[in-house]
This record gives C-alpha cells, sequence and structure tokens, in this order.
C-alpha cells in the first residue's frame, strides 16, 4: 500500500540583479583587454553580411574568397564574414553558397581600408528552368560530424503524413530512432535528454507532437537546422551527447510571400514580410484529427498545436535585433463514465536578440529568453485518481563576442545565466509526493580558432560550468586539429569533455510523461569524454566522401530506481536515491558519402555502433545494450527534378534490430483480491534483439507556377513494399512452449497533401 507523504527539497532563491554576476563580469573584462590590445593595422580590412536575394534573410556558412590570394572567410550563423590583413591591390572578390548562383565583386583596396561589402545571392533553381548549380569544393564540404540542413531539404523529404525536422534528421548517418512512432534522437549512443536541442539560442526541453509521433517545430518556420553529432565547441554546452541547433527564419524583407500546407492530418500556413528597417514571419500549424476520428466514429478527442513568430528590426548598420517566440501544446481529454483521462503538455519559448558591430573585427551577440514545458496528466477511477505534473522554467542570459585580430586567429568568448526552476508532484489518491528546486547554471567559454597556415586548422576552447545546487564546477576542454594533406584529402582529430545537470525519465510512446529531474548534493552531474577521428575526401567530381570513427566514455549515467515507480520512498527521500548510477561507453564509426551529381542530390550513409551501461543495484549489476543500440544502420536519401514541373524523392533506412528483454520462467502470484494470476520473471536486460528494420519511402511532388504563386500537390509513399516491422513483441508464457504475438509499425501508407506559396 502506498503512505501519505510529501517530500519538499528545495535549492537557492535569486533575485534577478544576481545575473550581472562573476561570468560577465569576467566576460566583459576579457572583452576591454581584447580591445585595448588590438593593434593598428598598415592592410585592408573586408567585411559585411552575404544575403538571399529574393527574401533578404541572411546566410550562414557562405563561402567568400579573394581571387589570387590565400586570404577568405566564412559567414557565421547571421550571415557576417570578415578578411583582415588583405595588402592594398585590386582583388575579385567571390561569394557562393551551395544551391545559389555564385557572385564576384572587383574592389580595390588601398592600405588600412575599412570596406564594407555586404553581397545578395540569386537561388539556383536546378533543372527547373534548365540552369544547373554544381558544388565547389568549399561549397560541398562540411566539417565532419557538423550537418546543416535548409528548409527545401527538410520538406522534399519524403514523411509519415508530413514533413518533420526530426523525421529528416534521423535521416542521418549516426541517428538513431526507437520506432516510426517516435520523434526522439539518439545520436552516437546517446538518449534524448543528451541533446541540446535549441531554438533560436533558448533550450527546448521536450519538443515532440502526438505522443512523440511528430516534432514541435513548423518546417516552413525554420530556416536552418544545424545537427554537430559530437566533438561540439565550447560556445555550447550541459549536455553529453549531440547538439541540435535550429534557427527560425527571419522573415521576407522584399516583399509578402506566404505557405499554406495541408496534409491529412494537418494545416499549417507561414506569412512574412517586411516592415520599416526589418522583417516579420509568423507561423502556425493545427491539426484535426479529433473530427477525422469522429467521422470514422472513433472517440480520439485529442488535439495539438504550434504556432512560431519573429520580428527583426535593424536599428543601424551596426545594430540588429530581433524577438522571436514559439508556443506549441497537446490535449487530449476523455472523458467517461468510468475514467476520466486528462493530458496535457507543451512548450512555451521567447527570446530578445541583439547583434551589435563594434568594429569590423569585434562581433557581438547577445540574447536574454526564456523557456517553459508544462505536462499534466490525470487518471481518474470512480472516486480514486493518480495525478501527475512536471514543469521546468528556464530564464537565460547569453553573451558572445567573435574577435578577428589576424587573418589567422579568431578568437570567441562569451558567458551564460540560467536560473532554472524544475517542479514535480505527484497524487495517488491521498499520497503526495513533490519535488520542487531551483538553481542556478553559470558558464564561461574562450576559444582560438587558429590558422597557422594553409594547411593547418586548429580550434582550441575552454569551458567552466557551475552549478548551485550541489556547487558543482567543472571544466570542459575542447581541442580540434584538421590537416589539409593535400586539395583532396583532410584528416581531423577532436577531443571534448561535456557536462549534464539535469535528467529525464522519458517513456518511450507518451512523451507526455516524461520527467525531468536536476541534479543536487545527492545525485552528482553526467560527464563523457569525446575522441574523434575523421577523414574527409573529395570533391571528386561532385561527390564529397568522409569516415568518421569516435569513442565516449560516460560516467554517472543514471537509470530511474523502480522503487519510485512502486512509491516505496520516505518523506526524507532525495534525487540520489530515486536513481541508480553508472558508466557507460559509445564507439562506433560512420561513413558518409555526399552527392549533388547529374541532378541527383542526397547522401549514403553507413554506422556501425556500440553502446553499453553498467549500472549499480540495475541489471544484477551487469552491462547492458540500451534500448537504442542500433549495431548497423544505412540510410540512403536522394532527390531529383524530372522534367519542367516534377521532383521525386526517395529514403531507405536499414537498422539491425533492437535489444529486448526475454522472460527466463514464470510464476504464480496472489494478488489483494485473492485471485492467481501468471507472471513472468526477466531475465538479463536486452541480451536478445528484435527482427532488422528496414523501409523504403518515395514521394513526388508536381510543381505548377501561376504568376507569382505556385501550387505543389504531392503523394507519399511510406513504406512501399509493407515491411512488417516489428514494434512490440510479447511473449505468452501460459502456452508451453511459450508463443509471441507482433505488433508492427507503419504498414503501407500512401498519403496526399498540397503545398501553396505566394
Amino acid at each position: 500500500m502506498l503512505c501519505s507523504r510529501v517530500t519538499r527539497l528545495k535549492g537557492f532563491r535569486f533575485s534577478f540583479p544576481s545575473l550581472a554576476s562573476l561570468p560577465f563580469l569576467l566576460l566583459f573584462t576579457l572583452f576591454a583587454l581584447l580591445t585595448l590590445t588590438t593593434s593598428p593595422t598598415r592592410a585592408a580590412t573586408i567585411s559585411g553580411f552575404v544575403r538571399d536575394a529574393d527574401n533578404g534573410e541572411a546566410l550562414s556558412y557562405a563561402t567568400v574568397t579573394l581571387a589570387g590570394s590565400p586570404r577568405g572567410a566564412m559567414t557565421n550563423q547571421k550571415g557576417y564574414y570578415v578578411i583582415t590583413d588583405v595588402p592594398a591591390g585590386t582583388y575579385a572578390v567571390t561569394i557562393s553558397y551551395i544551391s545559389y548562383l555564385p557572385a564576384t565583386r572587383v574592389v580595390t583596396l588601398t592600405t588600412d581600408q575599412e570596406l564594407g561589402l555586404t553581397v545578395e545571392l540569386a537561388p539556383g533553381k536546378l533543372q527547373l528552368e534548365t540552369v544547373e548549380v554544381t558544388a565547389k569544393a568549399s561549397e560541398l564540404q562540411e566539417t565532419p560530424g557538423t550537418l546543416t540542413m535548409k528548409t527545401p531539404q527538410l520538406t522534399a523529404m519524403p514523411a509519415a503524413v508530413e514533413a518533420d525536422l526530426f523525421r529528416a534528421v534521423q535521416a542521418l548517418p549516426g541517428v538513431s530512432t526507437l520506432s516510426d512512432f517516435s520523434a526522439g534522437l539518439y545520436v552516437r549512443g546517446g538518449s534524448p535528454d543528451q541533446n541540446l536541442i535549441l531554438l533560436d539560442d533558448i533550450d527546448v526541453y521536450n519538443p515532440s507532437h502526438l505522443f512523440g509521433f511528430f516534432s514541435t517545430f513548423n518546417v516552413d518556420a525554420v530556416k536552418t537546422v544545424e545537427l554537430q553529432k559530437a566533438g561540439f565547441p565550447a560556445r555550447y554546452g550541459g549536455r553529453l551527447s549531440a547538439l541540435l541547433d535550429v534557427h527560425n527564419r527571419d522573415g521576407n524583407r522584399k516583399h509578402l510571400a506566404g505557405t499554406i500546407r495541408s496534409s491529412i492530418i494537418a494545416s499549417s500556413a507561414t506569412l512574412e514580410g517586411p516592415w520599416r528597417r526589418g522583417s516579420w514571419m509568423v507561423s502556425g500549424r493545427h491539426t484535426y484529427l479529433e473530427p477525422l476520428a469522429r467521422a470514422a466514429k472513433i472517440d480520439f478527442p485529442y488535439k495539438f498545436y504550434d504556432v512560431h513568430g519573429r520580428v527583426n528590426y535593424d536599428v543601424t548598420d551596426n545594430d540588429r535585433t530581433s524577438l522571436s517566440f514559439y508556443t506549441g501544446h497537446d490535449n487530449l481529454a476523455w472523458d467517461k463514465h468510468l475514467l476520466n483521462l486528462a493530458l496535457d503538455w507543451g512548450n512555451e519559448t521567447w527570446s530578445a536578440q541583439w547583434t551589435h558591430i563594434f568594429t569590423q573585427r569585434l562581433f557581438s551577440h547577445f540574447v536574454l529568453g526564456h523557456s517553459n514545458f508544462d505536462s499534466r496528466a490525470t487518471f481518474a477511477f470512480a472516486d480514486f485518481a493518480f495525478r501527475t505534473r512536471n514543469q521546468i522554467d528556464d530564464l537565460s542570459l547569453k553573451g558572445s563576442f567573435a574577435w578577428t585580430p589576424s587573418a589567422s586567429h579568431v578568437v570567441d568568448l562569451g558567458a551564460e545565466l540560467k536560473s532554472l526552476d524544475f517542479g514535480y508532484r505527484r497524487e495517488v489518491g491521498e499520497d503526495r509526493l513533490t519535488f520542487d528546486y531551483r538553481g542556478l547554471y553559470h558558464a564561461l567559454y574562450l576559444q582560438d580558432a587558429w590558422n597557422p597556415s594553409a594547411e593547418w586548422k586548429i580550434q582550441a576552447g575552454l569551458r567552466a560550468d557551475y552549478y548551485s545546487q550541489g556547487r558543482y564546477f567543472r571544466v570542459g576542454p575542447r581541442l580540434s586539429i584538421q590537416h589539409q594533406l593535400n586539395e583532396m584529402t583532410s584528416v581531423r582529430a577532436t577531443y571534448g569533455r561535456y557536462s549534464q545537470f539535469l535528467n529525464l525519465v522519458a517513456q518511450e510512446g507518451a512523451s507526455f510523461a516524461d520527467m525531468w529531474f536536476p541534479v543536487d548534493r545527492t545525485l552528482r552531474p553526467g560527464s563523457a569524454d569525446h575522441y574523434i577521428l575523421g577523414v574527409s575526401y573529395g570533391p571528386f567530381g561532385t561527390f564529397e566522401l568522409s569516415v568518421e570513427g569516435y569513442y565516449k566514455p560516460y560516467r554517472n549515467l543514471v537509470e530511474f530506481s523502480e522503487e519510485f515507480t512502486h512509491s516505496l520512498v520516505t518523506q526524507d527521500a532525495t534525487v540520489g536515491e530515486l536513481f541508480n548510477s553508472g558508466t557507460g561507453k559509445a564507439y562506433g564509426a560512420e561513413v558518409f558519402l555526399r552527392n549533388l551529381w547529374n541532378g541527383w542530390e542526397g547522401w549514403l550513409g553507413y554506422a556501425y555502433g556500440v553502446t553499453t551501461r553498467t549500472i549499480h543495484d540495475y541489471n544484477f549489476g551487469k552491462a547492458f545494450h540500451p534500448t537504442y543500440d542500433r549495431r548497423h544502420q544505412i540510410v540512403l536519401t536522394q532527390e531529383r527534378s524530372l522534367g519542367q514541373h516534377f521532383k521525386m524523392s526517395a529514403t531507405f533506412h536499414y537498422g539491425s534490430g533492437q535489444p529486448m528483454t526475454l522472460a527466463t520462467g514464470r510464476y504464480t502470484v496472489l494478488d489483494i483480491t485473492g485471485r492467481n494470476h501468471g507472471a513472468v520473471l526477466d531475465g538479463e536486460k536486452n541480451t536478445s534483439r528484435l527482427p532488422d528494420y528496414h523501409r523504403l519511402d518515395v514521394g513526388l511532388t508536381l510543381h505548377r507556377q501561376f504568376r507569382g504563386w505556385s501550387l505543389d500537390p504531392e503523394i507519399q509513399i511510406i513504406n512501399v513494399y509493407n515491411r512488417k516491422n516489428v514494434y512490440i513483441r510479447s511473449y505468452d508464457t501460459t502456452e508451453n512452449p511459450a508463443t509471441f504475438q507482433d505488433v508492427t509499425m507503419l504498414p503501407f501508407l500512401p498519403t496526399v497533401g498540397v503545398t501553396v506559396h505566394f
């Protein structure tokens, strides 16, 4: 039986002025030192922004080169670049970006000149207008382990029912999922809570709809999504596995534009346009599952919605501000005579950003933002009720500087402060369990990207993290060395140490039940080291090949104690008593072949990975493979235009079977009503595997243009050859020998949709 109890744990409280504390004091001290030590130069400097000529959006990671000179640069996330120490003379400045037509500007520079050069690139139309855009080495080549996708790539990939950001990311090698019904990202042996997911620089804690089937991000509102699978730089921290950096569209700075998209379960609309010295964008999506279910005579009172918005205003040419927000919620309200089921969960974020260019060499960016995740569940049976609530409030302040003292150095430094408020409440009848934690997270980082020669690139950084609950101080060194062996081949080695101060108790297939718990003095932070070695070859023709191996040892990993599920905690229970801690490791290798050839664009990837965990008082103390351990994975995704009006896409996935636990025996249990029923005795955790998984999806889109607007109907077929991939395998031990039944995933499923652009 459950005993009545109340457990309340409180952390430090703070007032907002404390945010102007040590990390930001050190940040501005370093900034002052950098400014004072900047020596005058006798050479010219070129800087500016690279933008999309159609809508004025900044183009991140575009390449800027000087013909006949070894000097060049790449735009940062905001589309800004700077080239320093350029001798006086006349140069052809070439700006290029994949899928855009390159542009060249001829400039004449004098000694000490500071030239501002902002360039707009026209999008290439590929073969729809008989113009084929080919890629250069600098355009195809990306840092090993880092992949960037833009809106057209997100919307072009076949997806179950409608385009989805997480489904697109799952088509990258090294990214696993548990099932067709899960949008969770398992990156190189890491669990979803070990991924740092940012939307406009603010954390999103539970980015899923429909019990994990869809991600919360509306692809038409997203400009870029960058996945760093390991070894991410010192600017980022607080997670052990990977980084997913999502940025909303700025909005069209040239004219009013919009996109309307409709699928069989939801519709969305995105509008954007210019205003004064800036732009705006708003995007919304809503499901109509409930009326569809009602029409099919199915009782499923469920709905979700999400809204993205962003407003940009350029105060001056050197001061750019923006305000963005996101809100999304899921709701299921099922009220029956004997059962009342109410589920409600969602996220809300906002961020205010200011980009200021102090000088051509000194770029700064500041963010103030807030993120909230709130999950509530009620199960009521007659006079008995079970209720849970989990909530996170995250108020963040971030500042960063990028200083380019010379052509061979780029110095990044920044600070981050968070006020974190975690709450958990569970009621079972008259019994209640409550956790309430407040803590401060501080971080300070410094990093130098040094190019001692044209063949070497060295990026060294250091990040210091502090969390007030437990007074944990952690230092994370980061180092990346890249050497260009010849025009075609480069090698790269990376090391990083990472710390994490919170844990997620995930319920697969029920994202509303995910529960976040922070560390405290009784539960130490998790930590991991990333060792990465990669080789890139190409581009040879219009192909590029990269091979990367990794090894990640983990410390202080946790698994949730079964005692919490059985309500065997006392009034003075601590978080440390609710978790079992241990160690783990993940290692493997990936092969990534990217192509932009003869009208075909896409990639082929293979990943080999092993993940193990050893947790105290868990699985008899023996090492085990977690459920998301996929030994072999293959992914092939391609798209191409067919004539003037059609485009086709195809994606194939293969994965070796997931680990599963088999029963080793059975016994009879006498319950409290006096009745006997059978129960099974589980063996060691995940010593067997389900059958291999594989699936082919194809899509076909018709593009029609009508005087400034377009109509794109599409048909997609999921699981073309109707593979019966196993989702759950349950054994009936009442039979001798035992039999099993399989619950399978998505069958052969054709879907239709339409998109309107104007």
